[in-house]
């Protein structure tokens, strides 16, 4: 973000403040239970949302050398991202093309990738190298020359892939149309250099759009959290802005009337709030002072009221003393504790309540225009 955007940024935030109040949304909205409670539901989003949309995968520095590779089932199909000795990094199904075993498991670093069933083994650009007893599959080499590849895009420091094939072929594309304007900013943050600290995946008993709406409004903060944030951040103040399907929503800390006293060259946006971005359909990234969180976010097993959440931090360069490594051992343990101690057990309980047949719609006040415009973007997604 330009320098004059953050300045005003924070003046919108200082005004909130003074007038206690927030970004307001014209109107309350309605919102129709069945989006989390019905299966019929769920089978579109998964059909559309995690089939046809770019899922960022994560950090490029994931992939740090040639030979890097993830793995990651979490759309419901198995997908390998892999750097290749020409430092391109691609996509692919993890399916080998014999008999459709994985190629590979988890995450590490590797010369080529083998098949544990048959040892059919493939390069690092995806290719089939080796078949034993060749002699039998005549021409399949071929046939399926390679994995198959899925279409990736490496920019602004993050990692999207469509976790369908291309119908014309296409391996690459540009993300910046999803984007809708926001990728400037993204590309301001230098995420290209900042190293994984650690992940925790977190399994959970509610529709996965629970777990979104956890990061989507400060109006809980005040209550939910009144033991644990509203020491550090403001209750129902919040900037929103819309970039597309996506949005930013910023926090303000309560450190954050201090830059009255100060000029406005020293204003520091990242350290006086907390920058929310939602990257539709199921990514939220946490831009706090020093470090992010990536919240990834997923429907499981099938079912309305299963879900995981793949949770990294990420920090600007890798500990090299024991304090900073404590320092963000620590971070990481407080949004655990905030949100799977505090936000996740009263999503438990509003699974209940949507399936308890006590109402046919929820209601979005106008002090959460996220939470609206999330919703909305999910039923414009899911008409196409």
């Amino acid at each position: 973000m330009h320098r004059p955007a953050q300045v005003e940024l924070l003046k919108r935030l200082l005004r909130y403040v003074e007038s206690k109040t927030t970004a307001l949304a014209d109107m309350p909205w309605q919102n129709d239970t069945s989006v989390y409670v019905d299966p019929g539901h769920l089978a579109r989003e998964e059909q559309i949302l995690f089939r046809q949309y770019p899922l960022l995968m994560g950090f490029a520095s994931d992939w740090p050398a040639p030979g890097s590779f993830r793995t990651d089932d979490y759309a419901g199909v198995p997908i390998l991202v892999m750097r290749g000795r020409d430092d391109k990094l691609r996509a692919f199904l993890n399916v080998c093309r014999h008999r459709g075993a994985k190629v590979a498991q988890g995450c590490g670093k590797a010369r080529a990738l083998s098949c544990p069933y048959h040892a059919w083994t493939y390069d690092l650009s995806g290719k089939v190298i080796g078949i034993p007893d060749e002699r039998c599959f005549p021409k399949v080499r071929e046939q399926r020359p390679s994995l198959a590849e899925l279409p990736l895009c490496e920019k602004h420091g993050l990692v999207w892939v469509v976790p369908t094939r291309a119908t014309d072929g296409a391996t690459d594309f540009d993300i910046d149309p999803w984007l809708s304007g926001l990728g400037p900013e993204l590309a301001s943050f230098g995420f290209k250099s900042w190293v994984y600290h650690g992940r925790r995946v977190i399994p959970e008993i509610m529709n996965w759009k629970i777990l979104v709406d956890t990061f989507h409004e400060g109006y809980h903060i005040g209550f939910l959290h009144r033991k644990s944030l509203s020491s550090i951040l403001y209750g129902n103040v919040a900037d929103f802005e819309a970039f597309g399907l996506n949005h930013r929503l910023t926090f303000p800390r309560k450190k954050l009337e201090r830059l009255k006293a100060e000029p406005e060259d020293t204003w520091d946006l990242m350290w006086n709030t907390t920058l929310i971005y939602s990257l539709f359909p199921n990514t939220i990234l946490m831009v706090q002072g020093d470090h992010v969180e990536l919240a990834r976010i997923f429907p499981s097993e099938g079912r309305v009221d299963r879900a995981v959440m793949d949770l990294a931090l990420y920090v600007p360069r890798a500990p090299s003393t024991p304090e900073e490594q404590m320092h963000w051992d620590k971070n990481m343990q407080l949004v655990l504790d905030v949100v799977t101690g505090e936000d996740f057990p009263a999503g438990r309980t509003i699974q209940l309540g949507l399936t308890s047949g006590a109402q046919t719609h929820t209601v979005f006040g106008r002090n959460e225009p996220a939470m609206i415009h999330y919703h909305r973007s999910m039923q414009a997604a899911l008409r196409h």
